[in-house]
């Protein structure tokens, strides 16, 4: 749904109407996958799902990952916000839809740098 609204702009309307959608996309993409303890077998299925997710709307985006950083333990919310923050970086999010050769080097920067992402926040959040 988020890279074909990417490409076309067909889904405003309906994205319009129904403004949740997105949310509840990315808060059950980030809760019931990549904040669960076996992610590894989805790791570049789950990133290539949230890439366009939070590139259609990034401030929205935003507030579901700052709702989720509410949610873990105050000795780990400023740490969540920061790998979240390095990880949404606008000058990967504003080049989704670029294809060729652009595209593919964007999306392989975003792979590595989810990659990085979940074993640094697995690392303080879910091994005890």
């Amino acid at each position: 749904i988020a890279q074909e609204h990417m490409k076309s702009k067909v889904l405003d309307v309906h994205l319009a109407k129904n403004n949740e959608l997105m949310q509840k996309c990315s808060r059950r993409l980030l809760m019931e996958v990549i904040f669960q303890n076996i992610i590894w077998d989805r790791l570049e299925t789950a990133g290539m799902a949230l890439l366009p997710i939070a590139a259609i709307d990034l401030p929205q985006f935003g507030a579901v990952v700052h709702e989720i950083t509410l949610q873990v333990p105050a000795e780990h919310q400023q740490r969540l916000s920061n790998d979240f923050a390095s990880l949404l970086q606008p000058e990967i999010l504003s080049k989704v839809n670029s294809r060729g050769y652009e595209g593919r080097q964007n999306r392989i920067r975003f792979k590595k740098d989810f990659e990085m992402f979940c074993h640094e926040i697995h690392s303080f959040l879910l091994i005890k």
